[in-house]
């Protein structure tokens, strides 16, 4: 004899209402991190006498500096996303559940996709050059040596940041594809 777990409609409400304050509050914890650990990523390199021959920071890199504004940008508006759903939610007894749900899924969507986009373009750029800075490259014409030998530690700090980038990624995706799930959850009841 088998047993059905069944949810009343409140109870998922619940459940997903806590699911979205989580994934909010992991997505700007993840990109505030993954922008101090860029800000944090920096190292010089030393010879056997204790001169420093380079310096390894993330300014230096193009790719490493629009990731951390990238960063940035995303976690501004993650955290005004954060604030207008609040907002909305407690203004919310006037309009019907679907509307209010469909309309907090558009102004959610449209800074989410926004943040999304930004946030995936500077990891991969950050990604690339990360790679080189690991294994170097080696082609007929071009020859840059690796770098995360030398500079243990900003390779680290740098592959940190990038890992926070992606979790936020993550996060805001599966937020999206929550919000889209409860207004379903809502038409279809």
């Amino acid at each position: 004899m088998t047993r059905e777990l069944r949810f009343s409609m409140s109870t998922w409400n619940h459940i997903i209402d806590a699911a979205h304050v989580g994934l909010r509050i992991l997505a700007n914890g993840f990109a505030a991190t993954s922008v101090v650990t860029m800000l944090t990523s920096n190292q010089e390199i030393y010879m056997m006498d204790n001169i420093a021959i380079a310096k390894a920071h993330y300014s230096y890199s193009s790719a490493l500096r629009y990731k951390l504004i990238a960063d940035a940008v995303g976690c501004f508006f993650s955290l005004l996303s954060s604030v207008l759903v609040y907002r909305k939610t407690k203004c919310s007894h006037t309009e019907p559940k679907t509307s209010f749900y469909f309309n907090l899924l558009i102004a959610d969507m449209s800074i989410t996709f926004v943040m999304m986009i930004l946030m995936i373009s500077g990891c991969a750029a950050a990604t690339g050059v990360g790679f080189v800075a690991l294994k170097g490259i080696e082609e007929p014409g071009i020859s840059w040596a690796p770098i995360c030998n030398l500079a243990g530690k900003f390779c680290l700090m740098g592959t940190l940041s990038i890992a926070f980038s992606y979790a936020a990624f993550a996060c805001m995706t599966a937020l999206t594809f929550l919000s889209a799930w409860k207004l379903k959850l809502l038409a279809t009841h």
